[in-house]
């Protein structure tokens, strides 16, 4: 009797939480509309890459988004832009190359700042031996 109860239960959780699921992608479908889905594209620009392996494209769609990016097989620079359900403009730069990807934008989160305590104990770090004593300093 314990087994089927709570199987029940678990089946009435999980199914709660596949209602909520198609609730939000009902909601996002009607912030989204119709035109998200049958969006053109408007502007499309490319450039093979050259002797040198450079290349170049950017396009735009009739519902907004406008892509760009240029580089070689070492780093490519990138901006994308779209407008969001809420109507704010969003706008994403990026650069990709021996050091990683990284993005920049308004919308992203930022970490907090690093603590005074923390800044101190790497310049410590830095100017001490493990025994505590100065590390000499060599010009």
């Amino acid at each position: 009797m314990r087994i089927i109860l709570s199987s029940l239960l678990c089946l009435a959780l999980f199914c709660s939480q596949l209602d909520a699921r198609l609730v939000r992608i009902r909601r996002i479908r009607r912030l989204v509309g119709g035109s998200e889905r049958d969006a053109q594209i408007t502007d499309y620009r490319v450039q093979p890459a050259d002797d040198e392996g450079v290349f170049k494209y950017a396009f735009k769609t009739s519902n907004g988004i406008d892509v760009q990016a240029a580089g070689n097989a070492l780093e490519t620079i990138g901006i994308f832009s779209y407008t969001s359900p809420e109507g704010v403009l969003i706008e994403t730069r990026y650069i990709a190359d021996e050091l990683g990807f990284h993005v920049v934008g308004r919308h992203l989160p930022q970490p907090p700042p690093t603590p005074s305590y923390i800044l101190e104990s790497l310049e410590y770090i830095r100017t001490h031996n493990e025994d505590g004593t100065l590390k000499r300093q060599t010009f």
